[in-house]
């Protein structure tokens, strides 16, 4: 009976022994892609107020050129 069941506790310690490594590894991992989610979305909210600030800026020298053509 003893045999039959070495396999299993084998395979329990090796699967608590694989955790707690992919605990310690995956720690960093997930801080990266965060950071690098975080970097992106910085990105792409710079680079949308950049075009909101074109446009803005494009409007109004076309609403004052526009006013002084009716002028």
């Amino acid at each position: 009976m003893m045999k039959s069941l070495a396999p299993v506790a084998l395979a329990g310690i090796a699967t608590a022994l694989l955790w707690k490594i992919l605990q310690i590894l995956m720690a960093p991992v997930i801080a990266w892609i965060l950071g690098m989610l975080m970097l992106g979305l910085k990105i792409g909210l710079a680079v949308a107020v950049l075009f909101v600030a074109v446009y803005g800026i494009k409007r109004v020298m076309q609403s004052r050129a526009k006013r002084e053509e009716d002028a």
